[in-house]
């Protein structure tokens, strides 16, 4: 059912961006009374085609659902047998400015779309916290700043404790990123074995889910001396993030020390520093291992992680409306230097977007996942479609720059050339990277 929706979804998604794309040239093109004889989306053979009545444009779908085009006069697009159209209707007969807005016209409708969903996304819904970091009080005598430290929400037994999320939190003192994923440490002299280990809480789709089911323990790093501000913090030890501890064998035993500090309220999102300093330590333990997992609790009881609905002010939320955007362009940019630079290894096809959509779901919701995505998707077609790569809306621009300059057309027969062989081209990568995906996802 999940797989089901994600598809529906990343459907819904893809159709409302192309088809709001090509609108973008469409309606400029009939604004500037330039003749359109299609609107299409996808290309290859017709599923469904349509023409109003008294219309000159028809409405198509096709069968490949990999982008849309509208086919208008003067862009290489023979008439029908008997059809006469003035020249100053072409693409061609308008002024250069013109051309230049009909081209950029669905650049602008997808820029326009990533900015209003990201604002939906950031606005419109609450946001989410599994952990909110705070001032310890404890001050590092290297960057002479308030050490910082982490609190997280969550729900049932650590031990014998009954944990409660309106009036307890549970205490990291450090947090980094591994393989993408954000962890944070909660504890650092963890024993396996009687052997000390650090423990990290992986805090991605987690829930509602057991802690044990998101913590690797990983070997410390050996060269680590702790100040004494970092040992009071409880950072006692730091992870070696390339070396994991692998279960192996039955019959290990674990111990897991939780910090657990109080709080007056579910509100207070940051804990004071007395309430750091009253912090107590809860202990679980494992008393043997079956089928690489740990179980058998001595302690009765299971303690989860949950996410905590909170509204920020709506000044907050449009400055993380801009943030997201910012991390948007990020991350195209990142996608583009993989193309350039050969590594098509990091980059992903709309394969890969259906898996990140599936997981984000689970954690976020549909809405959030339909905008957040959306806006990434929509902002990503723009900026692509802006290069100046035949077949794409930043060739065209870079056509009618250059016969502007040099006062003279490019041979109709070269550019339709050119265009098609982009388009080929352009088809033949998409295909490429979505194998290596299906590749990915199968394990093969």
């Amino acid at each position: 059912m999940q797989i089901f929706l994600t598809i529906l979804v990343l459907i819904l998604m893809l159709g409302i961006l192309v088809s709001s794309h090509e609108a973008g040239h469409l309606i400029m093109a009939k604004c500037f009374n330039v003749y359109c004889l299609e609107y299409s989306i996808g290309f290859g053979p017709k599923i469904y085609s349509k023409k109003f009545k008294g219309g000159e444009t028809a409405y198509s779908l096709r069968a490949i659902p990999l982008g849309g085009y509208v086919s208008m006069f003067g862009e290489g697009v023979e008439l029908p047998d008997g059809m006469v159209i003035p020249t100053e209707r072409s693409l061609e007969g308008v002024s250069k400015w013109k051309r230049a807005l009909i081209l950029s016209a669905g650049i602008m409708v997808n820029l326009f779309l990533s900015i209003l969903f990201v604002f939906i996304y950031a606005v419109a819904f609450p946001s989410y916290y599994t952990a909110a970091g705070f001032e310890t009080g404890l001050v590092d005598e290297a960057t002479n700043q308030v050490a910082v430290g982490y609190s997280l929400w969550g729900e049932g037994n650590i031990g014998s404790y009954e944990f409660d999320s309106s009036t307890n939190r549970l205490y990291s003192p450090y947090t980094t990123t591994i393989n993408d994923s954000t962890t944070f440490l909660v504890d650092s002299k963890a024993l396996i074995d009687g052997e000390e280990y650090v423990a990290m809480f992986d805090v991605s789709s987690v829930s509602g889910t057991d802690i044990m089911t998101h913590i690797t323990f990983y070997k410390p790093v050996a060269s680590f001396y702790p100040s004494a501000i970092k040992e009071e913090m409880g950072l006692s030890n730091m992870p070696d993030t390339s070396s994991p501890y692998v279960i192996s064998k039955e019959g290990v035993s674990l111990e897991l020390h939780l910090s657990v500090m109080e709080v007056a309220s579910r509100d207070v999102t940051k804990p004071e520093t007395e309430q750091f300093n009253n912090r107590v330590s809860h202990t679980l333990t494992s008393a043997s291992i079956k089928n690489g997992d740990f179980y058998s609790w001595s302690e009765s009881g299971v303690f989860q992680i949950e996410s905590y609905q909170f509204y920020p002010s709506f000044g907050e939320r449009l400055l993380s409306g801009c943030k997201y955007f910012a991390y948007f362009f990020e991350m195209i940019g990142l996608g583009l230097k993989a193309i350039f630079t050969f590594n098509f290894s990091s980059l992903g096809s709309i394969v890969a977007m259906g898996s990140m959509i599936n997981t984000a779901s689970s954690a976020i919701g549909w809405g959030r996942t339909f905008f957040y995505f959306g806006s990434y998707l929509s902002l990503n077609l723009a900026i692509f479609n802006l290069l100046p790569f035949p077949g794409l809306d930043g060739w065209g621009l870079l056509v009618t720059l250059i016969e502007k300059i040099r006062k003279k057309k490019i041979s109709e027969k070269v550019k339709n050339t050119v265009s098609f062989i982009g388009l080929a081209l352009l088809m033949i990568f998409g295909v490429f990277i979505i194998i290596k995906d299906i590749i990915s996802v199968l394990g093969f």
